[in-house]
């Protein structure tokens, strides 16, 4: 019967997963970002396996610079020892790799170690393919690493008190400011905590027209992304999906994000670009490109990102040249709200799929990924800050905090306030298919074909509800 439910699960869910390829081209501007060439990235090769090693086959889906540091993790862990061998097996993204993950539920062909991203989580516990962490950090006696992890790390991964992946990547969503025009402008970039209001305020005054009066410098740059819904849910201590973000002990039945914390969002957005003091690059598959592009070349000043970017966009902004200094400030929320963003990322799951020895050799590589050291060295290489407190006594976490003081803006944030339900993320069956269903209404409401922000949620909204029913009877939930 177990094989029978798990098919039929990822029949189900392969279909849901069709949605995910949301074609939308990026909509043009008057004063369209000049492209930063993109360095060439070599990629970092594995070292040898050990003769007589167990291999075990690790799937992750981060690439260019953040797949290179991956790989010199593993490299790192493979020449500590010589008893197993991680063969990891980059899948292109996240959403590739959950994918490749589904289609693999019936045939049995998956990794004995896999990179999920925080959007997954509910389908690996449906799978019923995979050995809860907790089980081995309780059978090792290692409960005390649980008890370091960052608490909001730790809540996002922790579904119904069970710990069942361990945090790998995690980030969380930033406002990037460029900090130059702040000072031109007169405006404070330190003031981490700011509201929707001051957003608008500062669009208003960093926001550049020439004698034509044509824009050269936009103060805000916007595309779709269902991740910053989900932060602007949490700072104001709103859950997405009820009950309670699927997180106290009943499962998600449906979702909420077209009330007002939904929709005075979108609308905020929209308002700015109605004035003309922000630009619309369309949906996150071209816009967030776009985006970071147009404020590294200083054609916008202020951009939503993860914390993740910083590196990247700190290199990009040095080598276009146009001035721009790279400062980070808390994502924008009603007056008076002062809640925490969520996690964003990823985490490490085993199958129950290998054997039991490939199943010990990747238990084995994430007790050495969560060494405070390993931990320091992958915050200070990539961007996302560790997923164990120990980690900033670490020499090269503390260098890095120096190099990069924009680090601590994200932790800061994410430390605002007490966990709760709603400022963790939610835990959804269809969690990657409703973010393509509100990408879709909000870059329709964008472009005039809904003509209201109520009217363009509510509509993504019936269409994520009837998935996540339909997904939750299939799961048995």
């Amino acid at each position: 019967m177990k094989k029978v439910r798990v098919a039929v699960l990822s029949s189900l869910i392969a279909v849901l997963m069709v949605a995910l390829s949301l074609v939308v081209s990026p909509l043009a501007f008057a004063q369209q970002a000049t492209p930063v060439p993109a360095p060439t990235i070599t990629p970092v090769p594995p070292v040898a396996r050990p003769e007589g090693s167990t291999e075990v086959v690790f799937w992750y889906g981060l690439g260019g610079n953040l797949g290179n540091v991956v790989q010199e993790v593993v490299n790192m862990y493979n020449t500590s020892q010589s008893t197993y061998y991680i063969n990891a097996v980059f899948q292109s993204s996240y959403d590739d790799t959950i994918n490749k993950i589904n289609a693999g539920l019936a045939s049995g062909d998956l990794p004995d170690l896999a990179q999920i991203f925080e959007a997954g989580s509910q389908r690996m516990i449906d799978s019923g393919a995979i050995v809860p962490v907790q089980t081995l950090f309780e059978r090792d006696g290692m409960m005390d690493v649980v008890e370091d992890m960052e608490p909001a790390v730790r809540a996002n991964y922790e579904i119904n008190g069970t710990l069942y992946s361990a945090p790998f990547n995690s980030s969380t969503a930033m406002l990037y400011v460029n900090r130059a025009a702040f000072a031109e402008a007169g405006l404070d970039p330190d003031q981490a905590l700011v509201t929707y209001d001051d957003v608008a305020e500062y669009a208003r005054a960093l926001t550049v027209r020439d004698a034509a009066g044509t824009v050269t410098r936009y103060g805000l740059a916007v595309y779709a992304e269902g991740w910053f819904l989900e932060q602007i849910h949490a700072v104001h201590d709103a859950p997405i999906g009820l009950p309670a973000n699927g997180r106290e002990g009943e499962r998600m039945t449906e979702y909420a994000y077209n009330g007002e914390v939904g929709v005075t969002w979108v609308e905020f957005l929209k308002g700015l670009v109605d004035e003309g003091v922000a630009v619309y690059y369309g949906p996150a598959s071209g816009g967030s490109g776009a985006a970071a592009s147009a404020f590294v070349n200083n054609q916008a000043a202020m951009h939503f990102s993860s914390i993740a970017s910083l590196r990247g966009l700190v290199s990009s902004a040095a080598g276009a040249g146009a001035g721009v200094d790279v400062g980070t400030l808390y994502m924008p929320r009603a007056e008076g709200a002062d809640g925490k963003t969520i996690v964003g990322g990823a985490s490490l799951w085993i199958t129950n799929v290998g054997t039991p020895e490939a199943q010990e050799g990747a238990w084995d590589f994430i007790k050495y990924s969560l060494q405070p050291e390993v931990q320091a060295f992958w915050a200070a290489n990539t961007g996302y800050y560790p997923v164990v407190q120990a980690s900033y006594e670490d020499p090269v976490m503390q260098e890095a905090l120096v190099n990069f003081p924009q680090f601590q803006v994200a932790i800061d944030q994410i430390r605002l306030t007490d966990i709760t339900s709603a400022n963790t993320a939610h835990v959804s069956g269809i969690f990657v298919p409703y973010r393509t269903h509100y990408v879709e209404a909000f870059d329709r409401y964008m472009r005039g074909e809904f003509a209201t922000a109520q009217e363009a949620l509510d509509a993504a909204v019936a269409i994520s509800n009837e998935q996540l029913t339909e997904y939750n009877l299939t799961a048995g939930g």
